[in-house]
């Protein structure tokens, strides 16, 4: 998988995940599964931000 592929689905991670926070979410999520989420979602755009720092270098 190439760097853009890989920085294109880090991008569809955080914005499902988001989506699954959001008010329009399909299902309430208990505080620790949302903790859990949010955690994920930090990592994620981590590295989002890591590859995009990396295509500038």
């Amino acid at each position: 998988m190439s760097q853009i592929d890989e920085m294109k689905a880090n991008a569809r991670e955080l914005t499902d995940g988001l989506r699954r926070l959001g008010p329009n979410r399909v299902v309430a999520l208990s505080v620790h599964k949302s903790k859990e989420l949010i955690a994920e979602l930090e990592s994620t755009a981590n590295k989002l931000a890591d590859q995009l720092d990396a295509l500038e270098a």
